[in-house]
């Protein structure tokens, strides 16, 4: 797989979301006295309600300590079937097109005419990242998930979450903040965080933070400038943090045009005459 293809990958697995025509920043308000099962239900009922989404202007920076490159793209969601995320040279012409199913990737390589058929295992094998279809779905739409990946429903597994306050957001977490700091003070090395950032009145997710100590892996996932395009709240932009080790690597994201339940094409056609590799 060569440079660009490479950089390109990551991006679509992080790939973000945002914004449309009429924008208007919204005041994300401040907490108030709230419960377990408020915190989760008012998440939940407060998610984008879409069968399709389509984000037509992407920009995308990536860094990863040794290069920097930008680009742009656009990404289509069939929910919950289907996810095709495409990546633009110069001159728009597409040079990476990648179809994301519940259980498979193909990644078109234009450039080089190939494709690659992989699975979501590819990410736990090569970066230890437990990454399924559900959660590049829900990272994509600003939703919530869980982490690691579970069968149960969302809502069932969101009951073991606790809530606590910060930089007046409200936090929702496995493990209460008090709890954590003891956990973290004696390096559990089977330790595994995930906690999320609720904006007050909004309930969306401003921040994903996974800390998996038996890989000393860090992913930070921060979404900004709430925003209001017609009658949809957003984030306008995203910024990515994953820290491995040594490794450190930034992904910054900003859309320009986002339509709901219109516009996008999920067409993805391998041509007879691309070579067949398998990741």
């Amino acid at each position: 797989m060569n440079h660009i293809l490479r950089i390109s990958f990551v991006v679509t697995i992080l790939v973000f979301i945002t914004s449309c025509k009429t924008t208007r920043t919204l005041n994300e308000g401040t907490v108030s006295n709230i419960t377990d099962s408020k915190l989760r239900n008012s998440i939940l009922e407060n998610q984008l309600d879409f069968k399709k989404l389509y984000s037509k202007k992407l920009n995308i920076s990536f860094n990863d300590g040794k290069t920097k490159k930008s680009f742009k793209g656009s990404y289509v969601i069939q929910k919950d079937s289907a996810i095709v995320v495409s990546i633009m040279a110069v001159m728009g012409i597409e040079v990476v097109r990648a179809q994301f199913l519940p259980n498979s990737i193909i990644i078109l390589d234009k450039h080089n005419k190939k494709v690659f058929h992989t699975d979501y295992d590819f990410f736990a094998n090569k970066y230890n990242l437990d990454i399924n279809f559900d959660i590049l779905q829900s990272i994509l739409a600003n939703m919530a998930f869980t982490y690691p990946p579970s069968d149960e429903p969302i809502s069932d597994v969101l009951k073991r979450y606790k809530h606590g306050i910060r930089d007046n957001q409200y936090t929702f977490g496995v493990i209460k903040e008090r709890r954590l700091n003891r956990l973290v003070k004696r390096q559990n090395s089977d330790l595994l965080i995930h906690d999320m950032l609720i904006l007050p009145e909004l309930y969306r997710i401003s921040n994903h933070f996974i800390k998996d100590f038996s890989t000393n892996r860090t992913t930070e996932i921060t979404y900004s400038e709430f925003t209001k395009f017609a009658n949809l709240v957003f984030p306008k932009l995203i910024n990515v943090d994953v820290i491995d080790g040594i490794n450190h690597f930034k992904l910054s994201l900003t859309t320009n045009n986002l339509e709901v339940n219109d516009g996008g094409s999920l067409h993805f056609k391998i041509p007879s005459s691309y070579e067949v590799t398998n990741m």
